[in-house]
């Protein structure tokens, strides 16, 4: 370990027990405050030391978890610099302040952002924040790993987690996509609908970890043999995210990690950083290490047909921005703005249709007078006609954004 990771590695530990202590003497003086203060009372001088003591308990009850989430936040921009710093193939680009440079490196021979879109690993994007990426070159093989947000054109987040990309010497013929075996009924619904077919694995002791799916079914098994799936196994593994998918296209291994950060947890607070900085670095260098050795492997191989490999497609850039400060950042923000107003018209429709089927059953019960007949009827037949409409419109835009919801191969069009 260099002098300057280890001058880092010491510094956070420093912070790290300060924040810790800073924080028991909050929640110390939360639990005495509230004790004495309740317990004390009964003449005007009591009840004031009293009242005193109760709001210190209630700032120290505030400040023990703001302290918590200050070292978090701490820590999230500080840690991944500390522990890449050792390892001369790799930097480290802070997302919110060296935005040039991400803009940069998500754009570069190495990590296309837009390739994303045509992998099948994600949903169509329109713009994306950046909270941290790594770039560096190991034995020949560039690379770039962004812990990232992909977010639709009205802002809402469709992707949450880590994104890598490695170099190729040579392209690949085709699409190629593997992803974790989701069962009979789940491998049919996030494939209906998509133009790409289901390849058969050579070997059947992946058949239930992996699902594959490629456009060139000869390229698409000469890539995926059994030594290329037990790295990609391992690599899953390691990663410990919430799911898996990587894809060969053109001259990139893609690889998203969905819901996989980078950020320290908050209980870490209460744990010496010599307990578990090693074994975090350990499984970051694989996260790197395992894809390499990959690469590697198809650079040695010649492609399927080198006369007819496939010139890099030019595609459009992305909008980078900062991951800071992203608002809606839940799924659950992304369910209710653009499922909510479907929701509020397929209300409407039924408040106003259920209005007009009443006013219909009245009229042909009971029936209006003579003067009242053509204006009751009129309304009837709108507040049918808008009913009807309202809800029909919105049925179909909550089926459309079920249809699109984490399914990423049905973004795939036919070239």
């Amino acid at each position: 370990m260099s002098t300057a990771t280890a001058f880092d590695i010491a510094a956070l530990e420093r912070r790290r027990r300060f924040s810790l202590h800073a924080a028991l003497i909050a929640v110390g003086v939360a639990i005495v405050g509230f004790s004495l203060g309740s317990s004390i009372g009964g003449s005007e001088n009591r009840d004031t030391i009293g009242g005193a003591l109760l709001l210190a308990a209630i700032a120290g009850a505030i400040a023990a978890p703001w302290i918590v989430r200050a070292w978090a936040s701490f820590m999230r921009r500080r840690m991944l610099a500390a522990v890449v710093g050792q390892r001369l193939d790799l930097a480290h680009l802070d997302g919110e302040t060296q935005q040039i440079e991400s803009r940069q490196a998500l754009s570069s021979g190495a990590f296309t952002l837009a390739a994303f879109r045509d992998s099948g690993l994600v949903e169509s994007f329109d713009s994306a924040g950046v909270h941290h990426i790594l770039v560096g070159d190991s034995g020949g093989v560039p690379f770039a790993i962004a812990e990232i947000a992909l977010l639709d054109a009205k802002g809402f987040r469709l992707f949450g987690g880590v994104l890598a990309s490695f170099r190729l010497a040579r392209p690949r013929p085709g699409l190629t996509i593997v992803a974790r075996d989701r069962g009979l009924l789940g491998n049919l619904v996030a494939s209906a609908g998509s133009t790409i077919e289901r390849l058969t694995l050579e070997d059947p002791a992946f058949e239930d970890v992996f699902e594959a799916y490629g456009t060139d079914q000869v390229g698409g098994r000469v890539i995926l043999t059994a030594t290329t799936l037990d790295r990609l196994k391992r690599l899953d593994e390691t990663a410990q995210a919430r799911g898996f998918r990587c894809a060969f296209l053109e001259d990139h291994l893609l690889v998203a990690f969905p819901g996989m950060t980078w950020r320290c947890s908050w209980w870490r607070i209460v744990q010496p950083m010599g307990a578990w900085i090693d074994r975090y670095r350990a499984q970051l260098a694989e996260l790197i290490d395992v894809p390499v050795t990959i690469v590697r492997t198809l650079n040695l191989d010649a492609p399927v047909n080198a006369s007819s490999s496939p010139a890099e497609t030019v595609r459009p850039g992305v909008v980078v921005g900062s991951g800071s400060g992203q608002v809606f950042s839940s799924p659950l923000f992304r369910l209710i703005g653009e499922g909510g107003m479907p929701l509020i018209g397929v209300a409407s429709g039924l408040i106003f249709g259920g209005v007009g089927l009443i006013g219909g059953w009245y009229g042909v019960t009971v029936g209006y007078s003579r003067n009242l007949f053509w204006p009751f009827w009129i309304l009837i037949a709108a507040g049918l006609g808008y009913g009807a409409f309202a809800v029909a419109s919105g049925v179909r835009e909550l089926l459309a954004l079920a249809w699109r919801w984490n399914a990423p191969l049905r973004s795939l069009k036919r070239p």
